[in-house]
């Protein structure tokens, strides 16, 4: 795999180069091998699926990871925005910021400004307020890289957990960076500003140089004709595979006739073995080139297979529902939180049982803290908050709250009480999921895939659950796994409480029901 990106305006001298790359997931499954990269000061986008392994990249890149084989140069200071903020991330970032504004009148103006145009508070602020939102966080990462100025920023999924006021102002500023910039994103927005790209696949990892758009219609036709080449490729491998059964039962019919005709001439056995030895050896060898060609086409059709784009559909076995009862299962009345002296929201009133309800408002406003109340995980400030917990199944942003040591399949079984390896692996394929990695810890998984795998455990609990509540559940999927996402919750029998800051994802799951929080800005005491 090789990749040149190089400045024609720029010095000679690149900012970065990654010489013979082997990368390797946290599981030891192969993500490069033999990769080579050179970039100036260009603007690159890294696209692909899920789980080919940009984040790995970005991290051995900055030289926050070592790579398993290889080696990477690094000519000037980078700055690294990982997708997961680690839960010291805030802390460390604002003693960065802090540092900033500490050097000159001038830094901390800018400074103030710059949080501002992001929406946040201001640095003052930032140390007395506690429990900022995953957009918050993420915003102030953003703003204290951008502010640091590096050489080279390398950002993954930057546009995550971001409402549209802060995808707007990310997009803004990085649409006039003029240092190197490596961007891993599936924002096709973000995506439309770069016209250096690198594709990221199974099958490799290549530089191409045009418009999104015509990426686009590239990626397309070289699928069409990947898939073509699988087929075909298929097909001969069926039919060598069909005449190699044929003639061995041909052989085998011949084998038994042979015999009887032997019995019948009464062949002394001495004789009768040295033929049929020489019959042995000689059918060995044509079985041998047989084999061989037949291994050859195999062969070929992997390859094929692995050049095709990766589409893991989610398709999920729902669970059959007890009729709704009387009460409602989530119940607020007059709710109200207030964290650190700060009224994220009050006078909340719910009352619900299997309605469709989308959480929708700005970074800040409360929305996974709500749904934390709704859980009963958040104890409230003014108000009551009552809930049917057995009935309500939840998944955190990213599945955070699924990070097991356990497999799927493991969980699975522990949660059957009895039920055999087989009958789960079923469960499994019949889900959709692969058994790869259906017997990895779900730690391990990426958040995606993780958020895929809670959702079968909760469509296989018993009692059954009636009602999901989601925190941005399309967080870190790309477009084809938020489209099956979106089209396996639209088709959920149950109740849905969902927060997003995806407008197009909270349309396709059907979501009638729209609880808008405010700016909860407001301090008291």
């Amino acid at each position: 795999m090789s990749s040149t990106i190089r400045d024609t305006g720029a010095p000679a001298s690149a900012l970065l180069e990654a010489v013979g790359l082997d990368i390797d997931s946290p599981t030891g499954r192969p993500l490069f091998r033999g990769l080579r990269m050179t970039l100036g000061r260009e603007r690159v986008a890294l696209i692909g699926h899920n789980g080919v392994g940009k984040s790995s990249l970005l991290a051995v890149l900055s030289g926050a990871a070592a790579p398993t084989r290889g080696h990477v140069r690094l000519t000037v200071e980078s700055v690294l925005v990982p997708q997961q903020l680690h839960q010291d991330g805030p802390q460390r970032w604002l003693a960065t910021l802090l540092a900033s504004a500490q050097r000159t009148r001038t830094a901390a103006e800018v400074l103030a400004a710059e949080l501002r145009a992001a929406g946040l508070p201001d640095v003052t602020e930032l140390q007395r307020v506690s429990g900022l939102s995953g957009g918050e966080i993420r915003k102030l990462c953003l703003v204290a890289a951008k502010v640091a100025r590096p050489k080279l920023l390398l950002l993954d999924e930057p546009t995550e957990s971001l409402d549209q006021a802060g995808r707007t102002w990310l997009i803004d500023w990085l649409g006039r960076w003029q240092q190197g910039l490596v961007v891993a994103s599936h924002d096709r927005a973000l995506l439309a500003q770069f016209h250096d790209f690198v594709v990221v696949a199974e099958s490799g990892c290549r530089h191409y140089a045009g418009s999104l758009t015509e990426l686009d219609l590239v990626l397309e036709r070289e699928e069409r004709l990947s898939q073509s080449r699988y087929v075909k490729r298929l097909n001969v491998l069926l039919e060598r595979e069909k005449h190699s059964d044929k003639f061995r039962l041909r052989r085998e019919r011949k084998k038994h006739l042979g015999r009887v005709r032997e019995l019948g001439r009464a062949t002394p056995r001495v004789r009768l073995n040295q033929k049929r030895s020489y019959a042995q050896e000689k059918q060995g060898r044509i079985n041998g080139i047989r084999e061989a060609r037949i291994s050859g086409v195999r062969t070929w059709a992997k390859a094929a297979r692995r050049a095709l784009a990766v589409d893991l559909p989610l398709e999920l076995l729902m669970p059959f529902l007890p009729e709704p009862g009387p009460s409602p299962l989530i119940a607020l009345d007059e709710v109200a939180v207030k964290i650190g002296g700060r009224v994220l929201f009050s006078s909340v009133t719910l009352h619900l049982g299997r309605e469709r309800l989308a959480v929708v408002g700005p970074n800040g406003a409360g929305k996974t803290t709500l749904l934390r109340v709704m859980l009963g995980e958040h104890a409230v400030t003014g108000g009551s908050a009552r809930r049917d917990r057995a009935s309500i199944g939840s998944i955190a942003q990213g599945g955070t709250d699924w990070m097991l040591d356990e497999s799927l399949l493991e969980h699975l079984l522990r949660m059957s009480a009895g039920g055999s390896a087989e009958e789960t692996a079923a469960v499994i394929v019949a889900h959709h999921f692969p058994l790869a990695l259906a017997e990895r810890p779900m730690a391990s998984l990426s958040p995606g895939e993780r958020v895929r795998a809670a959702l079968i455990c909760l469509c296989r609990r018993q009692p059954a659950v009636e009602v999901l509540v989601l925190d941005e559940p399309s967080f870190a999927l790309d477009f084809a796994g938020r489209a099956a996402l979106g089209a396996a919750l639209r088709a959920w029998p149950g109740g849905l409480v969902v927060a997003s800051h995806d407008e197009d994802f909270v349309e396709a799951i059907g979501a009638l029901q729209r609880l808008v929080l405010p700016m909860g800005s407001r301090r008291e005491g």
